[in-house]
């Protein structure tokens, strides 16, 4: 790689940091932590991208990474020796979704039918086949009271359930909310990456934005805020709506890549924006009156 598109990343990579870095440390994750989880993802990507030998390489590994053997090694103990990652996160929102596009579960104009928590025999839609189909082995009692916990199922007063709203909102600092911060940076950056080395011009993902050029006022900001949310969400739904119908006449094709798309409404905080230089001449530092004392 030129030295050039090194320093290039090393630059990006900074500014990306700079909004993770200050949730982790208003969380008291400490370098410490952040720097064994970016040990176990360079090894995993070297091994899994980098080394196709048949036999894993601990020597080859730590020379793609830079990390020592000891290192790679522990990585790889701790690994193996690590409980399997929960796949609960996801659920409530992919229940909401099929509740809102599966044809057996909404009604004319594409509203979500209010059904019981049991079938009643007839073979009529209920709650407890919904999560069946569309999360797996999930209880549906804890699935049901945590949907009408946040406010998107309510209750009626014949005993069936109504979903009024199609998006799973987590508390903050929840763990659905901490999982989704590292599945939507995942997919946000996987496309990032994948554009930056795409072969040819007109390939690769897309990756649009709009912004300002002057700036919006705070109120205006909050306006735009309401004004994405709802149409935001039109969107997506259309969007769902399209997925659903093309995952149903794909089903039992050989090969099938999940895929999406994730819209973010942005806020810069100009402070992020400055090098850590700029920060400390604004502070009164100089490179040769620094000291460590």
């Amino acid at each position: 790689m030129g030295q050039n598109v090194k320093e290039h990343l090393r630059l990006a990579v900074r500014m990306m940091l700079k909004p993770l870095v200050r949730l982790l440390i208003s969380q008291g994750v400490s370098h410490g932590d952040f720097s064994e989880a970016a040990k176990d993802v360079y090894v995993e990507m070297a091994i899994r991208h980098f080394d196709k030998s048949e036999k894993l390489n601990q020597s080859r590994t730590a020379i793609l990474t830079g990390l020592t053997r000891k290192e790679v090694k522990n990585v790889i103990d701790r690994a193996l020796s690590a409980e399997p990652h929960s796949k609960n996160f996801s659920r409530p929102s992919r229940v909401l979704a099929g509740w809102h596009s599966d044809p057996k579960y909404i009604g004319p104009y594409g509203v979500p039918l209010e059904i019981p928590y049991e079938s009643t025999g007839d073979g009529g839609a209920s709650f407890t086949e919904l999560v069946r189909t569309y999360s797996g082995d999930m209880a549906p009692r804890p699935m049901l009271r945590e949907l009408i916990r946040v406010g998107a199922v309510v209750e009626l007063e014949n005993k069936t359930y109504k979903a009024v709203r199609r998006d799973f909102e987590a508390e903050a600092l929840s763990p659905e909310l901490v999982a989704r911060l590292g599945k939507v940076g995942h997919y946000f950056f996987s496309t990032a990456a994948a554009n930056i080395e795409k072969k040819e011009q007109g390939s690769g993902y897309f990756d649009r934005r709009v912004y300002t050029d002057q700036g919006l006022a705070p109120e205006s900001i909050i306006e735009f805020d309401a004004y994405i949310k709802q149409r935001g969400q039109e969107f997506l739904e259309e969007l769902d709506n399209w997925i659903v119908s093309m995952e149903k006449s794909d089903k039992g094709k050989p090969e099938r890549r999940n895929t999406g798309l994730c819209m973010v409404h942005y806020v810069v905080n100009e402070e992020d924006e400055e090098d850590l230089k700029d920060l400390l001449v604004e502070r009164g530092l100089e490179a040769d009156s620094y000291s460590d004392t």
